[in-house]
């Protein structure tokens, strides 16, 4: 039986929360489209093709030593998946931490992600990360 786009969203955030992108890159089609926001601290913003997605992960993971997502609820309509919840980490360098929402929306055919855009607070992220300093008053 085909598995479902649920279930092959659910096998990335597992794949994310272990650091294991091979596992990750498996879920993804040769011709993946990602977008994610150029303010968190290891993004260029868009990435294409499994070259693109694995420096997106491997730059990500190589930031942090660990993270963690809670999904709350899944929203999935035909081929796309939304995904909402909380996404938490450690910053390798720093031992900073974050704690933030997010909404994750993945197109996926044959089994395969062929597209995703992440929209998260990543103020919080930035500023863990030293490459947003908080404003004083």
């Amino acid at each position: 039986m085909p598995e479902q786009p649920v279930d092959t969203v659910k096998r990335v955030y597992a794949g994310l929360t272990a650091f294991d992108i091979e596992m990750v890159l498996g879920t993804c089609d040769p011709e993946v489209e990602m977008i994610a926001p150029k303010s968190l601290p290891w993004s260029q913003g868009d990435y294409k093709g499994l070259d693109g997605a694995a420096a997106y992960f491997a730059s990500a993971l190589g930031h942090l030593d660990q993270a963690k997502f809670e999904v709350e609820q899944y929203l999935p309509s035909g081929d796309w998946v939304a995904a909402l919840g909380w996404w938490s980490g450690r910053f390798k360098e720093s031992g900073n931490e974050f704690n933030v929402r997010f909404v994750h929306f993945w197109i996926i055919r044959d089994e395969k992600i062929v597209r995703a855009e992440g929209i998260s607070d990543t103020v919080p992220i930035a500023t863990a990360g030293g490459t947003l300093v908080p404003a004083t008053g």
